[in-house]
């Protein structure tokens, strides 16, 4: 009973996070001014980006394979592809829970334990983050002198004259704020104290030793040429998503593929926010991100919008059809196996 509710709990909470990045994203914007350009928008180059997100997928697939194989198992593909696709659909009711869903899917027609596939996964999730801080470092770099200008003018420098404005108050102010300092000082030194003897400290611990066994599994890998191979695909599908859709509007059909890659990169930091399906927090960051390049708060939600409802309508058609279809088609396998026995 404690466990479902503490479960309902933290749904609930990730789904406040997500309505919460949603307002911030929309919040003082002109819906029917919205409305108004989506509906002018030119969809059919849709059309690619959903093409490319297939192939993504398809490469997902083939390099957990990969990363099966040394384990003993050699799961069939479409099993592989359909379970990333149905633990995708997950995400969008729990987040979070997708990798655990596309590891019970696969245990179920494929007789591989959950532990070992989780530990796949894992190892999975490593590359991912590795390849995220890279790509992100590189393209930081590429526009170090654009990033940084933006970030000065709408962050830094608000911030900086805020603590200006604060320093013009009287004496008791300073002492206030000292006293708020010392006490928060004081809270977080207690909380970092209780935390290391809680469960979670346990488990976050457990993560990080997951993650390290994950890199000792791809050390183990017999084609790291072919995986890294896969990876490059995979990200590259992934920018082409984005590149794709600029072309769906008259304001975003100038941009190149540098700018591409950073919306993806920055999008898929959206994707990490503990929130259903990267709602609100993918608009946010994505309207912040097209604002870097010039373009109307308004356009930036327009665009954020249309990829996030193109990426989202994908998993949810694709993952439901996989989740009908794959018990049909794992049993007309197990019919033809007893036939030919």
């Amino acid at each position: 009973m404690k466990a479902r509710i503490l479960s309902s709990l933290k749904l609930i909470l990730f789904l406040a996070i997500g309505i919460f990045f949603f307002w911030l994203a929309f919040r003082g914007q002109d819906i029917n001014g919205i409305k108004e350009t989506l509906s002018k928008a030119n969809y059919w180059w849709l059309l690619p980006s959903l093409f490319f997100a297939l192939i993504s997928n398809v490469s997902r697939a083939v390099r957990w394979n990969m990363l099966i194989h040394p384990i003993g198992y050699r799961p069939k593909l479409t099993n592989t592809f359909s379970a990333v696709f149905i633990g995708y659909l997950a995400n969008l009711a729990v987040p979070r829970i997708g990798e655990l869903t596309r590891c019970t899917v696969l245990n179920r027609y494929e007789k591989i334990p959950v532990q070992s596939l989780f530990g796949t996964v894992v190892a999975e999730r490593v590359v991912d983050v590795i390849s995220l801080l890279i790509i992100l470092f590189l393209v930081v770099l590429a526009q170090f002198g654009l990033l940084s200008t933006f970030v000065m003018n709408n962050f830094l420098h608000p911030f900086a004259n805020k603590i200006i404005g604060f320093m013009d108050k009287g004496i008791v102010f300073y002492l206030i704020a000292f006293i708020v300092v010392g006490l928060l000082v004081f809270i977080i030194w207690r909380f970092v104290l209780h935390f290391r003897t809680t469960k979670f400290y346990q488990k976050l611990v457990g993560v990080l030793k997951g993650f390290m066994e994950g890199l000792n599994t791809i050390r183990k890998l017999k084609s790291k040429g072919w995986f890294i191979g896969h990876t490059i695909i995979l990200w590259g599908c992934y920018t082409l998503m984005a590149f794709f859709c600029f072309f769906c509007f008259d304001f975003s059909s100038h941009m190149n593929m540098l700018q591409g890659i950073t919306i993806m990169i920055f999008g898929g930091l959206g994707f990490i926010v503990p929130v259903q399906g990267g709602i609100g927090a993918y608009h946010y960051i994505v309207t912040q991100t097209m604002m870097v390049y010039g373009l109307s708060q308004q356009d930036g939600l327009s665009f954020a919008t249309i990829c996030h409802g193109a990426q989202t309508m994908a998993v949810i058609v694709f993952g439901t059809l996989c989740f009908l279809i794959l018990p049909f088609y794992n049993r007309g396998l197990n019919k033809k196996a007893n036939e030919q026995a």
